[in-house]
């Protein structure tokens, strides 16, 4: 499956990038920011990365990833206006080019945007719909706080989330649950809410 990350210029979305091409049989293809950047893959070769992937590159892919604003827990209008933009044309571009599948990176509390990053919240939220109502299949995962820290294999991976004893998720069990999310039909089409948690990823994607 050819899969493509976008919003690679972050952390979350290198981090992503890298763990779906090492560990996985899906070809990963990555779109960063700027040329600089392009050294900072270890498992993605610098043909795979594209700063403006073009339509025909996107109608090469199985499925797109946009991983855009993850790091960017802020409320500066510039920023969050600049990441719903880029959602959105990266949306549009994917149902033009025939792509089967989209998967959103949103955020815990994008449901209800409250707090000091409400708006960003709120930029999350919008993109959720513009998702939704493109006519793509889609996947929206609202995930919690991305953490630097070991994966455990083990998630919680539910539609609604009532009660969060960590509220964080390591990138790699992230990348786990999109590689897993990528292959199964249980959550197309879903929204789904994830945090760190005691049930191995395949078995929580499969609950949905």
């Amino acid at each position: 499956m050819n899969v493509l990350i976008a919003g690679a210029c972050e952390h979350t979305g290198r981090c992503l990038a890298d763990f779906l091409a090492d560990n996985t049989d899906h070809e990963i293809y990555a779109v960063i920011k700027n040329e600089e950047l392009k050294g900072a893959f270890d498992h993605i070769n610098e043909e795979r990365i594209a700063i403006k992937p073009s339509d025909s590159l996107i109608a090469e892919m199985d499925a797109v990833v946009y991983a855009g604003g993850c790091d960017v827990k802020s409320n500066d209008r510039r920023v969050i206006d600049s990441v719903l933009n880029d959602t959105k044309t990266l949306i549009d571009a994917s149902v033009r080019s025939g792509v089967k599948s989209f998967i959103l990176l949103s955020a815990m509390g994008a449901d209800d945007p409250q707090g000091s990053i409400e708006d960003y919240l709120y930029m999350k939220r919008v993109a959720e719909d513009y998702l939704k109502n493109s006519g793509i299949n889609f996947t929206i995962i609202r995930a919690g706080e991305i953490a630097h820290k070991e994966p455990s294999g083990k998630v919680n991976l539910k539609e609604n989330i009532h009660w969060i004893d960590d509220p964080t998720i390591s990138c790699a069990d992230l990348a786990k649950v999109i590689s897993a999310s990528l292959e199964s039909d249980h959550v197309r089409n879903k929204t789904v809410e994830l945090s760190s948690g005691d049930t191995p990823v395949e078995d929580a994607v499969q609950k949905i």
